[in-house]
């Protein structure tokens, strides 16, 4: 472990040492919170207090491409009622790549190397960080790419999506992730149809950890997207998945964006997760996003000084004879710029538990960046 962290810090320094073009920065941060649960007889609360330090850089590499990296330190406190509180130091380079584009013939090249955030064209397959490289090449009439990453090198304490590499070893300032190896070609056509725009995507998980499995899931996404009007947008993604293409798996979003103004945005959709066994009908599926349908809404005010936001989702789950009501989730955001480098936020969320268990919780959180 030691040696891994000092072979990323000696990259940080080797990449961001040489430079008189070099930009670089800081944020500190603090997080303050509080988590509520309850049940009809108990109310569990937990205080969530958090404070970090990140310093970022960016280096040009000729004219068209640059190094850029970050460093992070933060720690989290949580102290639930009635219990002795968790204190977790983390450190992490959530960023360090090689990033740009060219001219290529008669279309444009780019590419990232490195640490990076990855998220695939739908949102359901690939979506956080990954150690790899993706490339992408653009030609007037399609956008052609091919990625490929590695998970095993992640900090899992800064990348809560990850499963954690070693169970049995208490978690320190850097853990480990499982090794898992996303590998995926797209191809998107931005104007095949008018302005509209249809994108395809094909992922396979090669697993390269301790416990591997000779199975390889195996994703593809279809996406549809463009203009309806000049202030109204859509969004159509498809996700279909399969393991040793048995049991196909189905996430489906729709989502309707509407600007009626430059401050203003409304968004309203529905995301439908079903299952489709190997003979091709559709049964339950037991995860979280399958199995439910969740219609769900937002409204968002932003100007170069504040932001606010409000959205909400009923999720309702099949219960093998048909669909009932899960919960009724909200959330409320407000960030405010006071001076150029010092954005004070608030958030809140609340879910509502509709079934016969009346879990209810709440979140309420106070967010303060001082850049430097």
């Amino acid at each position: 472990m030691k040696k891994i962290l000092l072979t990323i810090c000696a990259l940080f320094v080797v990449f961001a040492a040489p430079l008189s073009a070099m930009e670089w920065g800081g944020l500190v941060t603090n997080d303050t919170g509080a988590a509520i649960v309850t049940m009809p007889d108990v109310t569990n609360t937990t205080i969530n207090q958090s404070n970090g330090v990140s310093v970022w850089f960016k280096n040009p590499i000729g004219e068209d491409f640059a190094v850029s990296g970050e460093l992070l330190y933060k720690y989290k406190f949580s102290k639930p009622k009635d219990i002795d509180g968790t204190f977790i130091n983390i450190f992490d380079v959530p960023l360090l790549k090689v990033s740009g584009a060219t001219e290529a013939g008669s279309g444009i090249l780019s590419l990232d190397a490195g640490r990076f955030a990855y998220v695939d064209n739908a949102g359901a397959v690939v979506s956080g960080t990954i150690d790899g490289v993706a490339v992408e090449y653009s030609l007037p009439l399609v956008k052609l790419g091919v990625m490929a990453g590695y998970t095993g090198l992640l900090n899992t304490l800064n990348n809560t999506n990850l499963s954690r590499a070693d169970y049995s070893k208490e978690a320190k300032f850097y853990d480990l992730a499982y090794g898992i190896a996303p590998i995926g070609i797209s191809a998107e056509f931005p104007y095949l149809l008018g302005n509209q725009s249809i994108g395809i995507q094909t992922y396979i998980m090669l697993d390269c950890g301790d416990n591997k499995s000779d199975s390889i899931p195996f994703y593809a996404n279809l996406v549809l997207s463009g203009p309806v009007t000049n202030s109204i947008y859509y969004n159509l993604a498809t996700t279909f998945g399969a393991i040793d293409f048995k049991d196909f798996t189905n996430y489906t979003s729709f989502s309707l964006m509407v600007f009626p103004t430059q401050a203003i945005s409304v968004n309203a959709g529905v995301d439908l997760g079903l299952v489709i066994d190997g003979n091709g009908y559709y049964s339950q599926l037991s995860t979280a996003a399958g199995g439910q349908i969740t219609p769900r809404a937002s409204f968002t005010y932003g100007t170069d000084k504040l932001c606010f936001d409000l959205g909400g989702k009923y999720i309702l789950a099949y219960n093998g004879d048909s669909y009932e009501g899960i919960s009724f989730d909200l959330n409320t955001g407000f960030v405010y710029n006071i001076f150029s480098d010092l954005q004070v936020g608030l958030s809140g969320t609340a879910s509502f538990d509709t079934t016969e268990a009346k879990t209810n919780s709440y979140t309420v959180n106070l967010n303060i960046a001082l850049a430097f």
